[in-house]
């Protein structure tokens, strides 16, 4: 390479450190090959800090987000939407139009940005998704977080403002601002029942503690459990978030969906599971015992298959090069659970 080149080469990498020094921790730029190519660590991340903008976290590099791969744009197979989306259609919820790109999420700071994404939860509950605001309702979207003072559903991030604070989904205590905590809520962030961030109520009975009615739990939750009758619980994102049920005798906790009645339902820890119940996401299995979940997946005709697990996102779901998290339609229930991509 002669000095005229490499002094360009010289130029371009001078040029492109003011933009590296912007993005923060977790970029670097690559000098051996493209110039403008970033490493990222934060995997599923979208924008700064860990990419430049509009680019997602990747299998450890910074991918440009295509705009018809964008939340919200028209889809027909889970292949037309973004590596961490798939493709939702209305229908399953009673909802009109085409099917459309969307993710699973907790709370709307797990949505895009730049779309003004807001994590939406359907009247029958089963989990919260990435919807474009304006697509449920919720035209203005703001910056406001969860308790952040409002006068406008337009100033709050998840596009609604109640008695003039932010509120959002949730699920759990680690996605609220202290002294707010994840709690049952029926009519807040959902036409049903869904969890959300709000003040502590008057229960104070804990996990497992027994209980008469939902104002007895400091979660908002009492739930029925086989063998065992009413318990206070907690909201969960998969099996692996449930701790093991206290006292002399401790049995292994997983997430599943309770019905609260009227067709609405919240994931909760409240499945018991056998003691040899250990096996991951993807493992082979030919019973639900076998896996963490208690969900043993099979194709007809098939005798063994795999474990799979209700979820919250992808990391909910092992290996996310092979498998996702999103619905999967039922008798009962849409529920969002791991599935193969």
């Amino acid at each position: 390479m002669g000095p005229g080149a490499a002094g360009r080469r010289l130029h371009r990498l001078l040029a492109a450190l003011p933009a590296l020094a912007a993005l923060g921790v977790g970029c670097e730029l690559l000098v051996d090959g493209e110039l403008d190519a970033v490493l990222c660590s934060e995997e599923g991340a979208i924008g700064p800090p860990a990419c430049p903008e509009r680019a997602l976290c990747r299998d450890g590099a910074c991918v440009e987000m295509l705009g018809e791969r964008a939340l919200g744009a028209p889809c027909a197979a889970h292949s037309d939407c973004g590596a961490l989306d798939f493709c939702l259609d209305p229908a399953r919820f009673g909802g009109e139009g085409p099917s459309v790109c969307a993710r699973a999420c907790c709370n709307s700071s797990d949505c895009d940005p730049v779309r003004d994404a807001v994590c939406w939860v359907p009247d029958q509950g089963g989990g919260g998704l990435c919807r474009v605001g304006r697509d449920v309702g919720r035209p203005e979207v703001g910056t406001g977080r969860t308790g952040d003072a409002c006068a406008a559903p337009g100033d709050c991030r998840s596009g609604m403002c109640v008695d003039s604070a932010c509120v959002d989904t949730c699920c759990s205590d680690t996605n609220c601002a202290a002294p707010a905590v994840c709690r049952l809520t029926t009519g807040l962030v959902s036409t049903g029942t869904a969890w959300a961030c709000r003040l502590r109520g008057t229960g104070s009975r804990g996990y497992f503690e027994e209980c008469d009615d939902h104002a007895d739990c400091s979660s908002g939750l009492c739930a029925t459990l086989e063998g065992i009758g009413k318990r206070c619980t907690i909201p969960c994102c998969a099996s692996d978030m449930c701790p093991a049920s206290p006292g002399d005798v401790m049995q292994i906790v997983g997430c599943a969906e309770v019905d609260l009645g009227e067709g609405s339902t919240v994931r909760a820890c409240t499945k018991l599971l056998d003691e040899h119940s250990f096996s991951a996401v993807g493992v082979p299995c030919t019973t639900d015992d076998a896996c963490r979940g208690g969900i043993c997946v099979r194709d007809p005709g098939e005798s063994q298959g795999f474990c799979s697990d209700v979820c919250c996102g992808e990391a909910s779901c092992g290996d996310i090069a092979r498998f996702g998290c999103r619905p999967h339609g039922t008798d009962s229930s849409w529920a969002l659970r791991c599935e193969p991509k």
